[in-house]
């Protein structure tokens, strides 16, 4: 039987949790025929140790319907002492969790122990960091030699990217655009296949994700441990929605978007900038404080960050789609896809589970239509001046998952392989996805 452990908005979850899409449990005897296939997917990119169990048919589709999420299961690594990932503590955790966390995905789906059932393993190959990745890769191999399964090698951010086809009603229709926000990556992509995409835009130094934990770390807002939030990221969003005062006897600084109008993300120069303020304005003593004065300076700081980390991501999907002039040097078409029909964007990584980033980009795109000829935005004769879409995976799949993997691994069925001779590839673009 599953286990369904409820996962709040902000993502709280325990040390090890079980998590399931609703009502998509179903023994694997009752799905699996002759026009259905099931793999096994496993992911260990970063700190989480992800497998799941994900049934679909025989032929890659991207109808929704099709697809039955038979088991997932995660387990968490708490790096609150330590203040952040390591990457050889977790690669260690990875080792110890790994094997319990397998069995009890195959446990969950019906599956026995010897892979009856299991028509292939998909297993992240990258980006990530290598000594995470190796151990995936390793059990995966493993378990695909003894039970003389085919292999399937899948692309993280790819996997993320298309997360919201196996999720939605009425999924996203390529190509769309995907932004692609975590702790690694702040990415604007063109997506015109499960396998081919197009880089608009990136980050040339931190990622928003990376902005959003070590801001936190500065304010000193707890995470981990008995708050339930596994990163510092959701931490710091929740913290800052608890109270909405600026009355605090002097203006906070507002932090402008770094190059508007430019095709690149940058987050290390708001984030230096928040680090000052906090240095010059909140001493030790401040940051520990349950004086209430304090605690709403904290929360204000945490705000305005948080607003203006969001605003740059605004001003490049705006831009994206020409709602917004582009820098005056900078004579490129609107982040590259002038006419691109586009109706859809899909936000998703870590950080897409930011409620403030979900209603300040619905709201942006409710309101983006065709207004000339230089705009991406589909218009048809029977479709004029359409609305685009968009779409963010479920809270419980915003983080690093199996579910995404063992989906992907569906979607990419014409690359499975025997080979084995595969390794990690920590830096691997996603344009190279095509080539590979």
């Amino acid at each position: 039987m599953l286990r369904l452990v409820r996962i709040g908005r902000l993502g709280r979850c325990s040390a090890a949790t079980v998590r399931s899409l609703p009502g998509s449990c179903l023994p694997s005897r009752d799905i699996h025929t002759a026009d259905s296939r099931i793999i096994l997917g496993i992911e260990t990119s970063c700190d989480d140790s992800c497998a799941a169990v994900v049934a679909g048919p025989a032929s890659p589709s991207i109808h929704s319907d099709q697809y039955k999420v038979l088991s997932q299961v995660i387990t968490h690594q708490d790096h609150f002492a330590t203040g952040g990932i390591h990457p050889f503590t977790a690669a260690l955790s990875h080792a110890a969790n790994l094997p319990d966390t397998i069995a009890r995905a195959l446990a969950d789906a019906g599956i026995g122990p010897d892979g009856a059932g299991i028509d292939a393993i998909a297993v992240t190959q990258g980006p990530g960091m290598a000594s995470s990745l190796g151990v995936g890769l390793t059990a995966a191999k493993t378990l695909a030699a003894a039970w003389r399964k085919d292999i399937i090698y899948i692309h993280h951010m790819a996997a993320h990217a298309l997360t919201p086809l196996l999720t939605e009603k009425e999924p996203p229709q390529f190509p769309f655009l995907t932004l692609l926000v975590s702790g690694g990556h702040t990415m604007l992509v063109l997506a015109s296949s499960p396998t081919q995409y197009r880089l608009l835009a990136t980050t040339t130094d931190d990622s928003i994700g990376d902005a959003f934990d070590k801001v936190a770390r500065a304010l000193q807002i707890e995470w981990g441990g008995h708050t339930g939030f596994t990163n510092p990221g959701a931490a710091l969003e929740y913290f800052a929605a608890q109270d909405s005062s600026t009355d605090l006897g002097h203006a906070l600084p507002t932090f402008p978007v770094p190059g508007p109008g430019t095709m690149t993300f940058s987050y290390s120069g708001i984030k230096s900038a928040v680090l000052r303020y906090i240095e010059r304005n909140l001493p030790s003593d401040a940051l520990t404080s349950q004086e209430p004065t304090y605690i709403s300076h904290r929360r204000a700081v945490a705000r305005a960050f948080q607003h203006g980390a969001i605003r740059q991501i605004e001003d490049r999907v705006a831009l994206a789609f020409g709602l917004r002039q582009r820098s005056k040097a900078d004579g490129t078409a609107p982040m590259g896809i002038e006419g691109v029909s586009i109706r859809d964007v899909v936000c998703s990584g870590g950080v897409a589970s930011n409620s403030y980033l979900r209603s300040r980009l619905a709201s942006l795109l409710s309101t983006a239509r065709q207004n000339d000829t230089s705009s991406s935005l589909a218009e048809e004769e029977d479709h004029p001046r359409t609305t685009v879409r968009t779409h963010f995976p479920p809270l419980s799949l915003c983080t690093d998952n199996a579910v995404m993997i063992a989906f992907a691994g569906h979607l990419m069925w014409e690359r499975r392989t025997r080979d084995f001779a595969q390794h990690a590839r920590p830096r691997w673009s996603l344009e190279d996805l095509s080539q590979s």
